[in-house]
């Protein structure tokens, strides 16, 4: 059905105006057409005369306006009460701050960013896509995929077996067992126009691979094994409770962080509900009250780490956000820490003085007198936390020299990806692109590849980490997940843009603004990914058959490393040993390694959450990971033999998401990938 004109007339609005992008509190996002007269404001608060208004509490009735400027936008918060911010800097009220386009600004809990139209875009032009049903041509001919067929003749000789098994018990039991075992793949990659007939694997459970021995886990360590909690109070602070537009003035919520090791060698669960406060003198005792917030209000107080049935393995760390409602009086507490079976840890949290604190942010003047500060102290009673004997291996932990850098991590928003910069060290996390996904760095960490969903520069794309020198090396939504070649100069990418939707993997200049036609067509594959010694480990497809394939950036000399079609997502190590995986081998997601050579498969992680998308560190020493495990998304990182896990940070949101409804240009987070750099970005 043709296009109205209303509807012609908004995409073309939509073509040449800029607009504001608002990420409400509640989670909805809006676009707002901003005027183009120099001069002209946008008023943006909670009252109903405001031209883009909120429903954020922490926003304020006129927080801050918008105005075109002959160059470009300005910005001026109108003395809010809880200010606007542009990264972490706090605008000066009633001043006129520049933005730049794609800048994330902050006013209470609500984002905005300024989306500059699409016929203004000059850094990155996108041309448009012709049909073309012959764009890419195979090497080689298309495989001839030939599945396992029922027969009568399985059942015939199970039907034998059985009589056997009655007659002659055990000696039919070793003789069966003998002759068990999973179906290989007998196809090898062709370099010869031949028909190549492919078996997919009939069982994909942990001990399927091509070729090695069966996988070895890690050793248990000696000794009596005993799960020991340590737990560290970072924070504590005081909030008012908001009911409706005002806040309560007879409670409050007190905030606390806290960070929990396993400095044991056996795992323990840990859950938020673990927590209570306690009163010595008055023996009153207070739950954790966050379990009765809502998601949405445990969003706005900040309290975004926090687990229900987390499994924290030897050596494993987290972090913690626990809630308490208090009245507004002053008490001398202790934090306490009691998971089953385990002894309880208490630690004391000073005098906290409720009133006062309430008073303060809520600006009531108060009388002047010495405050108490809130850190955490040890309590005067010995705390019953257990030591750890001597003959107890200490566990091993992800090196502290491993944890440095910047992760880029895609999230998905409800519509499309986002893609943000995290810091290793767990200060912080920024949005550095909007509608885009699937990053990886440069050797150096100066540049970065991403897959970008946005309607202006639909492809891959190539810039600096600062923003600058953006080149669209593709403009087909089809290709998917770009990785560098060891020198940095071309680009090596997944593509189904072909009229067949065969996979295949492409090289491009990383340079090169996309002309059509180009490209060099390497042969046919999936999630292609250069290791730092330049080999290339991809997922096999077609020619190349099913599991995952190591070869020279030319796809030349491919070698089998496993052969289920369920493993995806493959990261070399720095020394080209190993490589990294994830897999639903155990109808699960969890990550694998495997030597180079297939020998040597071994499960990293066994929680019943998901856990995937492994990435290595420059250094080698560790593995970065995403997962739900306990409930929050975050990025996770362990030794590479799957211990010491702990928490880098929580994400704003899960990677696992679907763009659009063409599964060719979407498959989740299957087809998603984290990167991590040495470099770090402010």
């Amino acid at each position: 059905m043709p296009e109205t004109p209303e509807k012609d007339q908004q995409n073309e609005s939509d073509y040449f105006n800029d607009h504001l992008v608002v990420r409400h509190s509640d989670g909805r996002s809006e676009r707002f057409p901003l005027p183009e007269d120099v001069g002209t404001v946008t008023r943006i608060g909670r009252e109903l005369d405001n031209d883009v208004v909120l429903t954020d509490a922490r926003s304020s009735r006129y927080h801050a306006t918008i105005r075109r400027t002959a160059d470009g936008l300005e910005i001026k918060d109108l003395n809010s009460a809880n200010g606007t911010l542009i990264g972490t800097t706090r605008l000066e009220p009633d001043t006129w701050q520049r933005m730049t386009s794609g800048q994330i600004v902050q006013l209470g809990e609500t984002r905005i960013f300024w989306e500059k139209a699409a016929s203004s875009q000059s850094t990155v032009m996108m041309a448009v896509p012709k049909k073309r049903e012959d764009t890419l041509v195979s090497p080689t001919p298309p495989p001839v995929v030939e599945r396992p067929t029922t027969s009568l003749i399985p059942w015939a000789i199970g039907l034998g077996v059985i009589l056997l098994l009655l007659l002659i018990g055990g000696i039919v039991l070793a003789f069966w067992g003998g002759f068990g075992g999973s179906e290989e793949i007998t196809a090898q990659p062709s370099t010869e126009a031949q028909t190549t007939v492919v078996k997919r694997p009939t069982d994909s459970n942990l001990t399927q691979q091509t070729p090695g021995s069966l996988p070895t886990n890690t050793p248990t360590p000696a000794g009596p094994q005993l799960a020991i909690p340590a737990v560290d109070v970072s924070s504590s602070e005081v909030r008012p409770i908001v009911l409706g537009a005002l806040p309560s003035t007879e409670k409050a919520l007190l905030l606390v962080n806290v960070r929990v090791q396993n400095i044991g060698n056996a795992p323990f669960v840990l859950s938020t509900n673990n927590f209570s406060v306690r009163e010595p003198n008055t023996g009153q005792v207070l739950p954790e009250a966050g379990g009765t917030t809502s998601s949405e209000g445990l969003r706005r107080l900040g309290a975004i780490d926090r687990f229900d049935n987390l499994n924290l393995t030897a050596g494993g760390s987290v972090a913690e956000d626990l809630i308490f409602e208090l009245a507004a009086e002053t008490y001398d507490l202790e934090l306490v820490f009691q998971a089953p079976e385990l002894n309880p840890i208490i630690l004391g949290l000073g005098k906290v003085d409720v009133k006062r604190d309430l008073a303060i942010a809520l600006g009531t003047p108060v009388a002047e007198e010495t405050l108490v500060a809130a850190a955490a102290t040890p309590t005067a009673e010995p705390t019953p936390t257990p030591t750890r004997p001597a003959i107890i291996p200490a566990p091993q932990v992800v090196p502290r020299s491993a944890l440095v850098g910047t992760i880029a991590y895609p999230v998905f928003n409800g519509t499309t990806y986002d893609l943000y910069f995290g810091k290793v060290d767990g200060s912080g996390s920024r949005l550095f692109r909007p509608q885009a996904s699937q990053p990886a760095f440069n050797l150096d960490g100066s540049r970065i590849a991403l897959h970008s969903w946005s309607g202006d520069s639909r492809g891959l794309v190539t810039m600096d980490v600062s923003g600058a020198n953006q080149v669209l090396i593709t403009n087909f939504i089809e290709d998917q997940l770009p990785t560098w070649t060891a020198d940095g100069k071309d680009v090596i990418l997944l593509t189904r843009r072909s009229g067949g939707r065969q996979s295949q993997l492409i090289k491009v200049d990383s340079t090169t603004e996309f002309v059509e036609d180009e490209g060099i067509v390497l042969g046919e594959g999936e999630y292609p990914t250069v290791g730092q010694n330049g080999q290339l480990v991809f997922k096999g497809w077609g020619t190349t058959a099913y599991g995952l394939r190591v070869a020279t950036a030319a796809l030349e000399n491919i070698q089998a490393v496993t052969s289920v079609d369920e493993d995806t997502a493959p990261a070399l190590s720095p020394d080209g040993q190993k490589v990294v995986f994830m897999s639903r081998r155990e109808e699960n997601w969890d990550i694998y390694l495997i030597n180079i050579d297939g020998s040597d498969l071994q499960r990293l992680t066994d929680d019943p959450s998901n856990d995937g998308l492994p990435t290595w560190s420059p250094d080698g020493n560790a593995i970065a990971f995403v997962s739900n495990r306990g409930g929050s998304w975050a990025v996770w990182a362990m030794t590479p033999d799957g211990s010491g896990k702990r928490q880098l940070f929580t994400m704003e949101g899960s990677s696992d998401g679907f763009v659009g409804v063409d599964t060719y240009a979407s498959r989740g987070w299957a087809e998603e990938r984290i990167s991590w750099t040495d470099a770090t970005f402010d």
